[in-house]
């Protein structure tokens, strides 16, 4: 199950055998059953998981309304980042939407990792840099676009998803009402 993060990480600069060796061995693997909650809102969050299969999507509350802010699907390193990077309280929760198999690494192992194997910092940020680039293609979706093109961004990132992502967290992550979902799907249907 980690083979799928040893290939995307070595597609960035190939790693030595010795880091993938410890790779392997700090990184846990488990099933998340659909509806688990992996971090709630207010915890710190103190691991970063590899999406090996599933799908995932974060969220926060603002009073009685959960806003779906991101979905995550197979390959997709997880974290909440401003929880993760320092080790404060998260302000969105993370979900399972299906069955998932994920290799959980915690922040104390990945210092451990960074400390023995400077090179996997390269690996980082470049994966970090390709987030933040992901990150402001969707802020600029919810700020610019209106419902129309906001769907269409959907489709061309998570058409394969579709089937599995209730209607409810799709118009929530586009920041439209269901209802102006509903329309919209019409209307380019038509």
């Amino acid at each position: 199950m980690i083979a799928p993060l040893l290939a995307m990480l070595t597609n960035i600069k190939p790693l030595s055998a010795h880091l993938e060796a410890s790779l392997i061995h700090y990184f846990k693997i488990e099933k998340i059953q659909k509806g688990k909650i992996l971090l709630h809102e207010g915890d710190v969050c103190e691991n970063l998981w590899f999406l090996a299969n599933g799908l995932l999507r974060s969220y926060h509350n603002i009073g009685q309304k959960e806003i779906t802010s991101r979905i995550m699907f197979t390959n997709h390193i997880v974290i909440s980042p401003g929880s993760f990077f320092t080790q404060t309280a998260a302000t969105e929760s993370i979900e399972a939407l299906s069955d998932c198999i994920v290799a959980k690494l915690s922040f104390t192992n990945l210092q451990i990792i960074y400390e023995k194997f400077p090179e996997f910092n390269c690996h980082t940020r470049l994966v970090t840099e390709q987030y933040f680039y992901t990150t402001e293609q969707r802020l600029y979706m919810l700020r610019k676009q209106d419902a129309v093109s906001k769907y269409l961004y959907f489709m061309d990132n998570y058409a394969s998803f579709m089937k599995d992502i209730p209607q409810k967290f799709i118009a929530s992550f586009l920041n439209i009402t269901p209802e102006t979902l509903s329309r919209t799907r019409s209307k380019i249907r038509k």
